[in-house]
């Protein structure tokens, strides 16, 4: 689940209690904001449906200066964009070697071999794991690699 999803599922405000009881509450929004079944008001957060239902257009991750992206496609697909140094150097084929979980520690390593588009992108469509980071690098078949100078390049999920 992406920092976006949460946001969108955890979108309501409640007020913290200091202790003190009060007639009146309040919340960012008092006019907005109606109370809910236990009392208290809640924050009425206005946004678009497309936000919510469309994970792609919204669940974009990136390394802008590295060319390197991430998109969330589904719960449990997302594609991964690569323009960076082994495209910029002439690579004709690019690998991406890519697990889950954390950065110090990969789970399921896994090879794709990515497809270049017409511009000269490579791209590949890769699983996602529920709720666990992603981890990927990137070579050419001379074994020249992009890694993001050591640090590999890790998308929430």
């Amino acid at each position: 689940m992406s920092i976006f999803d949460n946001m969108m599922m955890n979108n309501k405000y409640t007020k913290p209690t200091t202790g003190k009881k009060s007639s009146k509450q309040s919340s960012l929004y008092p006019e907005e904001s109606p109370k809910s079944a236990s009392g208290r008001q809640t924050f009425k957060e206005e946004y678009a449906e497309d936000l919510v239902s469309d994970v792609s257009r919204y669940g974009i991750q990136s390394y802008s200066k590295a060319g390197v992206t991430f998109e969330k496609l589904s719960e449990n697909q997302g594609k991964i964009s690569y323009s960076g140094l082994l495209a910029k150097c002439g690579a004709q084929e690019v690998c991406g070697v890519y697990g889950y979980g954390s950065n110090q520690n990969w789970e399921n390593v896994s090879t794709i071999k990515l497809n270049r588009d017409s511009g000269g992108t490579f791209q590949a469509i890769i699983p996602v794991e529920q709720g666990k980071n992603i981890n990927i690098a990137f070579k050419d078949p001379a074994e020249n690699w992009d890694n993001n100078s050591g640090m590999n390049y890790t998308f929430v999920n």
